[in-house]
């Protein structure tokens, strides 16, 4: 079968790879779709960053829908032909946090396409509690948006967000339009977005932003103020990873509201402290999903939440390096959701 195999920075190599068999609690899953996430990139433009360097090659993606091709044991629940997405966690069921249900924080945990291979293929395999069955309602392309939206709506959740709430989003790559449409999905009254892109703020206005605040129009902390009149967001959401978005997320925030960080960070950065010691705000972590995926097929079934235009192309695997990682690289006010077509 092919792969798109990482073996370094700017290395991607579309080849020829034996065909995965699945082990007892495992799916083989063949892809119909593989969607590029911003994890994937950064380890193609900059990696190695949570890909071990001794894992090389690889076979990169945990974004997917695709088909049941056979099933190990414990998988009977699923049967050959059944359409499915998934996330991508691995975990051991066994330590304290999993034990607690916290499945997002196993420490054992792995990773599909960061420590395992992954969906960029014609094949691969999940543990069984990673995939869930599509509906009809549910198409191949939105399918391959569970993984990224699981991801938006559990940082909804862990910011408490209500019915009738004000919420900023720092961050207008896919997880931050992601949570905007999550955030639209809970209820939130008003979602301002923090953009850097032009393209993508406009994206983010079609999909529910209430306004849209770019950095090089001054203060985004001003900006934001002055458009809702205070007091700041009940729960403000950060999507970047970079060394000052926490603080800005956390500026953005109400006293006594929810700041809650979910970029995922290559550096440290400076923080004061005294901004949440005596304000009373939360800052809280958000660490992938636990059952969100399940709660992102529901959603995008009811129609509950609409991502169609986060895709902004489809690609043969084949052409993936070029026509999709390159494009995302050079070109982000264009592109936001690159997705694979493998079969």
């Amino acid at each position: 079968m092919k792969a798109l195999r990482w073996y370094g920075q700017k290395d991607l190599r579309y080849e020829e790879v034996p065909e995965p068999s699945p082990k007892e609690g495992q799916l083989k899953i063949k892809v119909a779709l593989a969607g590029i996430c911003g994890t994937d990139l950064k380890e193609y433009a900059t990696g190695p960053h949570m890909i071990p360097p001794d894992r090389a090659p690889l076979t990169l993606g945990h974004e997917f829908s695709g088909r049941v091709a056979a099933a190990g044991k414990g998988g009977e629940d699923f049967k050959v032909g059944d359409r499915v997405s998934g996330v991508g966690y691995y975990y051991c069921g066994e330590c304290y946090c999993c034990k607690k249900g916290l499945y997002n924080l196993c420490i054992n945990q792995g990773f599909t396409g960061l420590s395992t291979d992954g969906c960029m293929a014609d094949y691969f395999v999940a543990p069984v509690y990673a995939c869930y069955k599509l509906p009809d309602e549910v198409s191949d392309d939105y399918g391959a948006l569970v993984e990224p939206l699981a991801v938006a709506l559990h940082a909804v959740r862990q910011g408490k967000v209500s019915p009738g709430d004000t919420v900023a989003i720092v961050g207008d790559g896919a997880i931050g339009l992601c949570a905007l449409l999550s955030a639209r999905a809970a209820g939130a009254a008003a979602v301002y977005l923090v953009a850097k892109h032009k393209g993508r703020g406009e994206l983010a206005e079609k999909l529910g932003a209430t306004a849209v605040i770019y950095l090089n129009e001054g203060s985004p902390i001003q900006r934001f103020m002055k458009l809702t009149g205070g007091p700041g967001a009940d729960a403000a959401i950060e999507c970047v990873g970079y060394p000052d978005t926490p603080q800005l997320t956390v500026e953005l925030t109400r006293r006594g509201g929810i700041a809650v960080i979910t970029g995922v960070f290559e550096k440290p950065g400076n923080f004061d402290f005294s901004t949440i010691t005596f304000t009373e705000k939360m800052l809280v972590g958000s660490s992938i999903y636990v059952h969100e995926g399940r709660t992102a097929i529901d959603l995008l079934a009811d129609k509950r939440i609409d991502p169609s235009g986060l895709i902004t192309s489809v690609v043969p695997l084949k052409d993936a390096a070029e026509q999709g990682f390159e494009q995302l690289v050079q070109n982000k006010d264009a592109n936001i959701k690159v997705l694979l077509r493998v079969s």
